[in-house]
């Protein structure tokens, strides 16, 4: 099973870049969305799969027919790069078309689904709805903005987008969601990767102990900006080098949905003085 998928350049419109279950993920798909001047428009059918739109960069006007009506907004001053600012998010439910237009600026947006088994109602969810919160403390402080939590009505997916300074880790202590051993449930994530200046790269390490899903494995990425990676199970921290800060946006979902429904490596949660079951 490919983990590290590196970034490809964008054709204008939709883009693949996880599908499942070519990946060997069963809850998760990722796709970019590139329209790269004003005007530009694209559609998207959801069929049995609900969605969570992370706008990355520039404005937007969209319309979402569902089976819940019809929601028609604009997504105001968006952001001139996802570095600036807090993010803007939209979610869809299954069974529902949307139109999307750039409008007086480029539009980048990150596209997460996953199978869905109710019908549920489409939300715009803007940047002074998204809930920002502090994990960590000194070299493993970051900023995490949930875009779809608990106070969005979704069948699977849950979807933040974490903001990493200079040198710092993320994803730390390292934590897992892969057993169903409360509050931990089973789910996947998906990481899509973004960095500033560009050129910089991170470091991606996923491991497991071992469980009943598969056997223990360990592995370690050079990330760099618009690489992605999954994480099917196991403990996943990650770490920016220094001179560059990391924007990651990501996803996770499985059979229960739930906000904090992890637990942290015991070991290092220990060393670090903090709640085994209580970390980012």
């Amino acid at each position: 099973m490919t983990l590290h998928y590196r970034a490809q350049p964008l054709a204008q419109g939709f883009n693949s870049i996880v599908a499942r279950p070519q990946s060997g993920l069963r809850w998760l798909s990722l796709d970019r969305l590139h329209l790269p001047s004003p005007g530009m428009s694209a559609t998207l059918v959801t069929g049995e799969e609900e969605a969570g739109i992370g706008l990355l960069s520039g404005t937007c006007r969209f319309s979402i027919l569902s089976p819940e009506g019809r929601l028609d907004v604009e997504s105001g001053n968006g952001r001139a790069t996802p570095f600036e600012g807090p993010p803007t998010a939209i979610y869809v439910p299954r069974a529902s078309t949307v139109h999307v237009m750039s409008l007086e600026s480029p539009l980048e947006a990150a596209i997460y689904r996953a199978p869905s088994r109710r019908d549920t109602a489409p939300r715009f969810i803007p940047p002074a709805e998204t809930a920002n919160e502090s994990f960590g403390r000194d070299n493993y402080r970051r900023s995490v903005y949930l875009l779809i939590g608990p106070g969005v009505d979704a069948d699977r997916i849950v979807m933040g987008e974490t903001h990493t300074p200079s040198g710092n880790w993320s994803s730390y202590p390292p934590h897992k969601h892969d057993a169903d051993d409360p509050p931990e449930s089973p789910s996947e994530e998906i990481y899509h990767f973004l960095l500033e200046p560009s050129f910089g790269f991170a470091l991606q390490h996923v491991w497991t102990q071992g469980d009943a899903a598969g056997p223990p494995f360990e592995k370690a990425f050079a990330v760099h900006h618009g690489d992605t990676v999954l994480i099917p199970r196991g403990y996943h921290p990650t770490v920016v080098a220094p001179g560059f800060t990391m924007v990651t946006l990501w996803a996770y979902a499985g059979e229960a949905r739930g906000w904090r429904a992890w637990s942290a490596e015991e070991s290092f949660a220990r060393l670090l003085g903090q709640d085994a079951a209580a970390q980012d």
